[in-house]
C-alpha cells in the first residue's frame, strides 16, 4: 500500500484488505503490462474497481480486487488523465 494514501490505514483496513487479498487467491486480477500475477499479503495491493474520488466506495468487496504494485499503480495514473474532446471524423 502507498504511503502517501489519503486516509492512511488502520485495523478495519487491513482486515478487508486481507480478506480481499486471500478471496482473489494473492493473485493480480489486473493482469496489465508489467504485471507480477501476484498480490502477496505483503506488497499486494487492493484496487478499488471504482475510483474512490469517483464514488467507489472503499469497503465494498464488489468494487474490490487483488492487485500487484505495478497494475495498481499504473492503472491510476490511465484513469486520473482526462480523456480528450472528441474531433469530428465525417460531415453528413
Amino acid at each position: 500500500m502507498s504511503a502517501g494514501w489519503e486516509g492512511g490505514s488502520d485495523t478495519r483496513w487491513r482486515n478487508f484488505r486481507a480478506h480481499i487479498l486471500a478471496r482473489d487467491h494473492y493473485l493480480c486480477r489486473i493482469k496489465g503490462p508489467g504485471c507480477t500475477n501476484t498480490a502477496p499479503l505483503i506488497g499486494g495491493h487492493v484496487d478499488h474497481i471504482v475510483l474512490l474520488i469517483m464514488g467507489g466506495q472503499k469497503y465494498d468487496p464488489a468494487n474490490c480486487r487483488a492487485a500487484c504494485r505495478a497494475c495498481n499503480l499504473a492503472r491510476k495514473k490511465t484513469q486520473l488523465v482526462e480523456e480528450p474532446a472528441p474531433r469530428r471524423v465525417s460531415s453528413w
